[in-house]
């Protein structure tokens, strides 16, 4: 797969396939775009998927913070896995949410590309002021003679798959309803920094994670989970919070690991958590002695759920 940083960097001799999105969690949905253009591209064309970094929200809802489902790199990663050939990371802004789609069709589609086909999901906008529609597309379609297709919506438990709607259920600690919706098992990745070590004088010694600021952190809250380092899988639980019981003035956010039978130094490593089950809600506990009692629980029930997913 070829990388571009603008879409000034791109050029190609040979007629293309194309489709456009931010694709942020590159979800079921998104996935079912990319495999209908490599099937409409026949070997024929090209395939031409052109994104944009940062998300056209984080740009012009500046006031309002934004979190990804998926950091640049992770975006990258699975577009590459599912087989595009040319990705275009274009950097949003201002003056380009500001381009009719006429415009963005006379002045940088049709001069750069040499489009044939194009694929779009059943909610895609583009253009000022997201003018721009499939009907919309379709009047394109006949100045600019190319194929116009529309991939329906997916749902899962009646609920269209969508990345808004991922974000809603990570948000709710719905982490089974995210993964179904994504398709793989929503992840946590980082390097294990050190923590304050209340977990060692509990006996539960866990690998706290310092990950991107702007990527979406589930509920507070207990987690199975699945630890990859160095491509061993380990099982484990993750606590996301403010631990209240320790710390009872800050709302900074933890995101700390208790991997099961591990015993290597892990500090300053690389590691992903894949966030399975949401085991209990974040409480505060009056005494170390009972959050110790409540972990020990949380390992169990873990241990249980880990030990049915095998069965069935």
């Amino acid at each position: 797969m070829k990388i571009y940083s603008f879409i000034d960097e791109f050029s190609s001799f040979f007629p293309c396939a194309f489709t456009l999105g931010v694709f942020d969690g590159v979800h079921i949905g998104h996935q079912e775009i990319i495999k209908n253009l490599i099937f409409r591209a026949k070997k024929k064309y090209c395939t031409v998927l052109l994104t944009f970094y940062p998300h056209p929200k984080e740009i012009l809802n500046p006031n309002k913070k934004f979190f990804y489902l998926n950091t640049l790199s992770e975006r990258i990663y699975k577009l590459k896995k599912i087989g595009i050939e040319h990705l275009i990371i274009h950097p949003f802004s201002i003056n380009f949410s500001k381009l009719s789609t006429k415009n963005f069709f006379q002045k940088i589609l049709d001069p750069k590309f040499k489009i044939k086909r194009i694929i779009t999901g059943y909610d895609s906008h583009f253009g000022k002021n997201r003018e721009c529609n499939y009907e919309k597309l379709k009047n394109f379609s006949h100045i600019y003679g190319f194929k116009l297709y529309q991939v329906k919506p997916f749902k899962y438990k009646k609920k269209i798959i969508s990345s808004t709607n991922i974000r809603k259920s990570i948000l709710l600690g719905n982490i089974k309803w995210a993964n179904k919706a994504l398709g793989y098992y929503y992840t946590l990745s980082g390097n294990v920094i050190k923590g304050k070590g209340i977990g060692k004088t509990i006996n539960f010694p866990t690998a706290n994670l310092q990950v991107d600021l702007k990527k979406l952190i589930p509920k507070n809250g207990v987690y199975a989970v699945k630890i990859n380092y160095l491509n061993n899988i380990y099982q484990g639980m993750l606590n996301i919070g403010i631990n209240p019981t320790i710390n009872q003035y800050t709302k900074k956010i933890y995101i700390e690991v208790h991997i099961f039978n591990f015993f290597q130094n892990i500090y300053g490593k690389k590691i992903d958590i894949l966030i399975i089950h949401m085991i209990r809600e974040e409480k505060k506990f009056n005494t170390l002695q009972e959050l110790r009692k409540q972990i020990k629980e949380d390992q169990i029930n873990i241990k249980k759920f880990f030990s049915c997913e095998k069965k069935n």
